[in-house]
């Protein structure tokens, strides 16, 4: 039986009621033909999208998508014309639609080129925003409107200026008030959205998508402890949330917080396999892991799964520059960067652009960020981090890395950045009394392991003992402060083996050796780590 044969054959059982009698022929003769590498991709799309009918008709719609995201995962993906891969767009649509995924639904339907949108893509686009209250809505039932000028649905929802009235019974009032929030998050306007959605919470306590935008907010502010709090409330109030999960994982990965990482993604993965959220969070706990590849495998299927979510591609963009594909990460960032720039996105960019030494281009992101956070001192940091590569550009990098102190003293790429410049310039001195000043503010085992570093150079050995056995104290797991206690005790309590590096060292002239140390701490992640 050829293919086409088959699937008339699977239609005329649909189109008699008989599902489950054209699930068993799909089953038996569809699908391993589907995935049989030797039959021509677009035969097997016919195929797959036989099957796949056949399971709604059953109502089998999770397991329509995962056979649709497993075949287009794969090397197929690469052999199929441009029109065939919005066929499928089209129809991951329809399922993530028909399971009331409208998020998802309308991230695949983006993935098509507004160029070759039908009006059916359009009208699914705008009902699947105005039931997530995105920004995007009014936008969309205008072109909808633009292309059918007959829409009464358009019109109505133009007419309100913002949407009928949501599905959960919440007034016009909330929902205008969560779109505008929502709107600020897109222009980066990050503390006016949690001042919003701080108002609408007020009025919609159990509402836990609210709550959990809220969180993003902050993490995107650098307010770690409050975004980790709220995440968690979120999480409480509602346990089947899968929103802003994506961005909870990457602050968990800031925290280094491994254990909370893999249960999240174990909870998100035991609930909904088809969704992205919960294997961005696996892939960032196997990154924490050290488990490089097994990361990246991960992200990638995170991709697959959703190829418009800007956060499993940042996943993937911290990966590899964890594992030093630096111009693979920059590539990854500003795809991210593109379906939907954040804070996060843009640090992303930067310190990609600066590991592959585009500092131009860092540069101009650096400056864009800090103009649409210009009360934000990490974003005035970014820029002073970029300039600190130049050598003419020292002293400008100095004031801004100061100002942002100045401005925030909890700012740590900052504080990292400056003492960096200050142990550059052989400034040791400055460089100590920088970090015991804003010490109080940073303790951490990172920032007390970097004191402990400066105090080294500056040959103040106990003290810089003392140092790295707090920061060890803090985090026992801590490689840099292990070596770092090392180092100064063999210094301090030379043995015999140590003999001949004394002496060699000895030998070398003072100024020579004072330049090996310092290059040795320069070349540490003294400051492009502390920007993602």
């Amino acid at each position: 039986m050829t293919s086409q044969v088959l699937i008339d054959e699977i239609q005329q059982l649909l189109d008699s009621d008989l599902g489950d009698s054209a699930l068993q022929l799909a089953e038996l003769e569809c699908r391993p033909r589907a995935f049989d590498k030797l039959v021509p991709a677009a035969e097997r799309l016919a195929l797959l999208r036989a099957y796949c009918r056949s399971l709604h008709a059953v109502k089998q719609h999770r397991t329509a998508l995962r056979a649709i995201t497993e075949f287009i995962s794969g090397p197929v993906r690469g052999q199929l014309a441009a029109e065939d891969l919005e066929e499928v767009a089209r129809d991951i649509s329809d399922v993530r639609w028909t399971l009331g995924e409208h998020d998802m639904c309308l991230a695949q339907l983006r993935q098509i080129p507004r160029a070759h949108r039908t009006v059916r893509d359009v009208a699914r686009m705008a009902r699947s925003a105005a039931a997530v209250q995105s920004g995007e809505a009014a936008e969309l039932y205008a072109e909808l409107l633009r292309r059918q000028p007959n829409a009464g649905e358009a019109l109505v929802f133009l007419s309100a200026h913002g949407g009928p009235r949501a599905a959960d019974g919440s007034s016009y009032h909330d929902v205008a008030s969560l779109t505008a929030a929502r709107g600020m998050m897109q222009r980066l306007e990050y503390r006016k959205a949690a001042a919003e959605l701080q108002r609408l919470a007020r009025r919609q306590r159990a509402n836990a998508q609210v709550v959990a935008l809220q969180a993003t907010c902050h993490y995107m502010l650098d307010e770690s402890r409050k975004a980790h709090l709220l995440y968690e409330r979120a999480r409480a109030l509602d346990a089947a949330l899968v929103q802003e999960m994506g961005a909870y994982s990457g602050l968990l990965m800031q925290l280094g917080d491994t254990y909370a990482a893999y249960g999240l993604g174990s909870e998100l993965l035991k609930a909904d396999q088809t969704r992205p959220e919960g294997w961005i969070a696996m892939a960032r706990y196997l990154q924490m892991s050290g488990q490089t590849q097994e990361a990246l495998a991960i992200a990638w299927k995170a991709q697959a799964l959703a190829p418009g979510c800007a956060e499993a591609y940042c996943a993937e963009g911290s990966i590899q520059l964890a594992g030093g594909s630096a111009e693979e990460a920059a590539e990854v960032f500003l795809k991210a960067h593109a379906l939907a720039r954040s804070a996060q996105t843009y640090r992303g960019v930067v310190e990609a652009h600066v590991r592959c030494g585009r500092y131009k281009e860092a540069f101009v992101h650096a400056k864009e960020l800090a103009e649409l956070m210009p009360a934000h001192a990490a974003a005035l940091a970014m820029v002073g981090v970029v300039l600190s590569h130049s050598a003419e550009g020292h002293d400008k990098a100095a004031r801004l890395l100061q100002a942002a102190l100045d401005a925030d003293p909890r700012c740590t790429e900052a504080l990292a950045a400056l003492a960096s410049l200050h142990v550059a310039g052989q400034q040791l001195d400055a460089a100590v009394a920088l970090l015991e000043r804003y010490l109080p503010d940073n303790e951490t085992d990172d920032m007390y392991t970097r004191y402990a570093d400066v105090l080294t150079l500056a040959n103040e050995l106990p003290k810089a003992a003392v140092n790295y056995t707090v920061a060890l104290e803090l985090n026992p797991a801590n490689e840099r402060a292990k070596i770092g206690f090392d180092r100064v005790d063999r210094l301090m309590h030379p043995s015999a083996d140590d003999d001949d590096d004394v002496a060699e060292d000895a030998e070398q002239p003072e100024d020579d050796v004072a330049d090996q140390r310092i290059g040795e701490f320069e070349r540490s992640d003294m400051s492009d780590d502390e920007m993602l």
